[in-house]
C-alpha cells in the first residue's frame, strides 16, 4: 500500500499543470492556426491578382521572300498588351484593397473565436474537475457518517428502513462521483483536442475569470463580422465605379517590320465598343445588387447580435444571482446547520438522522452551486463569442 502511494505521488509530481495563457500561446503556433493563416495569404494573393495587368506579348517572325530582282529574309518584331480598366485604376485598387482587408478581418475573427473556444473549454474542464473532487470528498465524508449510522442501527437506535435509505443515498452519491469523473474526462479531452501541438498533462485552474454580474458590451460597430461586411461592401462600391468607366480596356501594339527593301513601323490601338453590348451594365448590376445584399446582411447580423447579446447578458445576471445566493447565503447556513447538528449529536440533544439530513442538504446545494457556476462560464464565453469581446473584458 505504501509503495502504491509513493508511486502515485511520484507520477503526480511529474505532471505539469498548464495554465490558460500557456495553452492559448501554444494554439497560436498550432497546425490549425498555421493552416488558417496560409489560406488567408492564398486568398489575398488571389484577390490582389485582379489588380495586376497582363504582361506584354513579344512577337517575332522570320520569312524568306523572293521576287524578280531580290532574294532575302524578311522579319518582324512587335510588342502588344491589353490593359483592363486603364482609366479607373484607383477604383480597381480600392476594390482590391478593401476586399483584402475583409479577408484579414475575417481571419482575425476566426482566430479570436478559437481563442475564446479554448478559454471556454478550459473553464468548463476546471469546474468539472472541481465538481469531481468535491463529489469524491463528500462521498468519503458520507461514508464515514454511514459507518456511524450502521453502529447506531446495531445498537437499536435507528430502524433498518432508515439505514437502507441512508445506504441508498450513499450509493447515489457514489454514482455521482463516477458521473462527475466522466464529465471531467470529457471536458478535458475536448480541451486537449482544441490544441494539436501540445500534450496537456493536467490544468492549473488557478487563473479562472472571476464571475461578475454584469458584462459591459463594446459598441456593436467594433464587431469583427460587421467590419468584414463593411469592407466587402466598400469593395463592391469601388468595383461598381470601375465598371462605370467609359473605356473598360485598352490594347496597344508596337510593330517593326523589315521587308526586302522596306522598313515599316506600326503603332496600333484597340478600344472595345462596350456600349454596343449589355456586358457593362450587367457587371454594374452585379456589384449594385451585391452591395445591397451586404447592406441587408449587415442589418440582419447586427440585429441578431444585439438580440442574442442582450439575452445572454440577462441570463448571466440571473445565473450570477442564483450562484451567489447559494454561495453566500444557502451554503453558509447549511454549513452552520451541519456543525450544530453534529454538536447536538455529540451532546445527546440531536439524532444521527438529523445530522445526516443536514450534511446531505449541504452536499446537494454545493454540487448545485458548482453546476450553476459551470453553466455561468459556458454562457459567459457564448456572450464573448456573440458580442465579439476580447478575453478578460
Amino acid at each position: 500500500m505504501k509503495i502504491t502511494l509513493i508511486l502515485s505521488l511520484l507520477i503526480s509530481l511529474n505532471l505539469y499543470a498548464y495554465n490558460l495563457s500557456e495553452i492559448i500561446e501554444s494554439s497560436k503556433v498550432s497546425n490549425k492556426t498555421k493552416a488558417i493563416l496560409d489560406k488567408k495569404e492564398s486568398k489575398i494573393a488571389q484577390n490582389e491578382l485582379f489588380a495586376t495587368y497582363k504582361s506584354p506579348n513579344l512577337g517575332l517572325s522570320v520569312s524568306h521572300a523572293k521576287d524578280s530582282t531580290q532574294d532575302g529574309a524578311e522579319y518582324s518584331m512587335g510588342i502588344s498588351q491589353d490593359i483592363n480598366h486603364p482609366f479607373s485604376i484607383s477604383s480597381k485598387e480600392k476594390g482590391v484593397k478593401e476586399f483584402t482587408q475583409a479577408i484579414q478581418q475575417e481571419t482575425m475573427h476566426e482566430l479570436h473565436l478559437i481563442t475564446l473556444d479554448i478559454a471556454s473549454k478550459y473553464h468548463s474542464a476546471c469546474i468539472a474537475k472541481e465538481m469531481q473532487d468535491k463529489a469524491k470528498e463528500l462521498f468519503e465524508e458520507e461514508g464515514k457518517r454511514f459507518a456511524q449510522l450502521q453502529k447506531a442501527y446495531e445498537l437499536g437506535e435507528i430502524s433498518k428502513k432508515d439505514l437502507l435509505f441512508s445506504k441508498l443515498d450513499l450509493a447515489k452519491l457514489h454514482q455521482s462521483v463516477n458521473t462527475y469523473k466522466r464529465a471531467y474526462l470529457e471536458q478535458f479531452s475536448s480541451l486537449q483536442k482544441s490544441v494539436d501541438n501540445l500534450l496537456i498533462d493536467t490544468i492549473s485552474c488557478q487563473d479562472l475569470l472571476l464571475p461578475v454580474r454584469h458584462v459591459e458590451l463594446t459598441p456593436i460597430s467594433e464587431h469583427d463580422e460587421l467590419k468584414t461586411i463593411t469592407y466587402k461592401q466598400n469593395s463592391s462600391k469601388a468595383f461598381y465605379a470601375m465598371h462605370d468607366s467609359l473605356i473598360t480596356s485598352l490594347g496597344y501594339e508596337l510593330l517593326y517590320e523589315q521587308e526586302l527593301d522596306t522598313q515599316r513601323y506600326t503603332l496600333g490601338l484597340s478600344i472595345p465598343l462596350g456600349g454596343v453590348t449589355s456586358e457593362k451594365e450587367k457587371l454594374k448590376a452585379e456589384q449594385l445588387f451585391l452591395s445591397s445584399a451586404y447592406s441587408n446582411e449587415k442589418a440582419s447580423i447586427e440585429a441578431e447580435i444585439k438580440n442574442a447579446s442582450g439575452a445572454l447578458v440577462l441570463k448571466l445576471e440571473a445565473l450570477y444571482d442564483e450562484m451567489k445566493l447559494l454561495e453566500d447565503e444557502v451554503l453558509p447556513l447549511n454549513e452552520a446547520l451541519v456543525k450544530l447538528s453534529k454538536s447536538a449529536l455529540v451532546e445527546g440533544e440531536g439524532t444521527m438522522l438529523e445530522y445526516l439530513d443536514a450534511a446531505r442538504s449541504y452536499s446537494l446545494n454545493l454540487l448545485e452551486m458548482l453546476e450553476i457556476k459551470k453553466t455561468y462560464y459556458y454562457e459567459l464565453f457564448e456572450l464573448y463569442k456573440t458580442a465579439d469581446l476580447e478575453f478578460g473584458e
